[in-house]
């Protein structure tokens, strides 16, 4: 069989994505870079909203059409309809992602599952309890991708910071063991809740020190709003998240704190938006995904009643235009510095993206990928810094 990949959703989802194309590789099958040329395509996605499910089910009758066999992996094999080949997660154990051209970062999965309550989570439902990985899997996986060439170790899980709970070790031991690795490589650490950064956060922040850790931190607070947040069972108060965040702040007060707020969830109200507001210009992240609640089926929210869709769409606006401006004026105090940058992949118009020490996307118009060079920084936009 030949084969096409397209790989959507979370970090995690496409490194699995990757995964299970090399289980079918080792099977004799053959994976092809134009889908003209394919038999079948491994459509590998999440349906953490309604508005991707859609977009995928679309996609999917979009390759039918085409005389197309539709493999479908990720989350989305719980939705689509029995005429459409499955293939689970556990395909992907044992295998490797695919270190792809013109880009040197790789995701490495370090669990499965997670044993989160979250009222609204599909994923949770998709992918079952937590199961961590062991360590010494994870390192054979880092070793081998930075003989291949990888730069950058992405380290996923749908909450890393919950690594270990099962297997009586902790997130910050396993990238220090990753850290102490031969080879010219970066470490970024995945997504964590604040209940569990809270528990780990000192020891993560002494591992930071380490020249192969970005300092960079992306723990999801949803909601300032304590009733959302009871509604939505979350695990912590938001002093918890905001207790984490001065720490990485006072110790990297150059990192990036990349956040996630989710709005229009039921029984938000203006008072709660406010305090969502609030939240984000006292943290001030460099990155903010703002997700429209999508009911999902299944979850124990599915029937709650929800904010009008134009109420929610006014309240995405405002927050990102508070976010455009944090985010703008953080960047703005690097222009004259100069800083060490990795080109990590290949842009647009001949240009790279490179990635300083605290993950800083920084655009290059020269340069060779995979190279270090000193950058003097000459501009910065709203989201990237512009390098020479």
């Amino acid at each position: 069989m030949r084969f096409y990949l397209e790989n959507y959703g979370c970090t995690l989802n496409q490194a699995q994505g990757e995964m299970i194309a090399n289980s079918l590789i080792s099977q004799g099958n053959q994976l092809v870079d134009d889908i003209k040329s394919a038999d079948s395509v491994l459509l590998s996605t999440c349906v953490v909203i309604k508005h991707t499910e859609d977009r995928m089910l679309r996609r999917m009758e979009e390759i039918k059409k085409e005389g197309k066999e539709v493999v479908v992996s990720g989350c989305l094999t719980s939705i689509p309809s029995n005429d459409v080949r499955r293939i689970d997660f556990s395909y992907s154990r044992g295998r490797l992602p695919i270190l792809k051209d013109g880009n040197l970062s790789v995701g490495i999965p370090i669990a499965e599952g997670c044993d989160g309550g979250c009222t609204f989570c599909i994923s949770r439902i998709a992918r079952g309890r937590l199961k961590s990985f062991s360590p010494n899997e994870i390192l054979d996986n880092v070793r081998e991708m930075v003989s291949k060439g990888a730069k950058e170790i992405r380290l996923t899980a749908l909450d890393t910071g919950s690594y270990g709970n099962d297997i009586s070790t902790t997130l910050p031991q396993l990238v220090e063991k990753i850290a102490q690795l031969e080879g010219d490589f970066s470490i970024r650490i995945g997504m964590m809740e604040p209940e569990n950064a809270s528990s780990v956060i000192d020891d993560l922040l002494e591992v930071m020190e380490s020249d192969r850790v970005y300092k960079f931190l992306h723990i999801p607070f949803q909601s300032g709003d304590p009733l959302v947040l009871r509604k939505m069972g979350r695990q912590y108060k938001i002093e918890k998240f905001l207790e984490v965040a001065e720490k990485f702040r006072y110790t990297y007060p150059e990192g990036i704190m990349s956040t996630d707020v989710i709005v229009g969830f039921p029984y938000e109200s203006v008072a709660g938006l406010r305090a969502t507001a609030d939240v984000i210009r006292k943290v001030k992240p460099e990155i903010l995904n703002i997700t429209r609640y999508s009911p999902r089926p299944g979850t124990a929210a599915y029937s709650w009643k929800v904010p009008p869709t134009n109420q929610t769409a006014q309240w995405s606006r405002i927050l990102t235009d508070i976010h455009r401006d944090i985010s703008e004026r953080s960047l703005e105090r690097f222009v004259g510095k100069e800083m060490e940058v990795r080109a990590m992949e290949v842009g647009k118009n001949g240009t790279f993206i490179g990635r300083d020490k605290n993950y800083h996307p920084v655009i290059l118009k020269t340069g060779k990928l995979g190279e270090v060079r000193k950058v003097k920084i000459v501009d910065s936009s709203d989201f990237y810094l512009i390098g020479k």
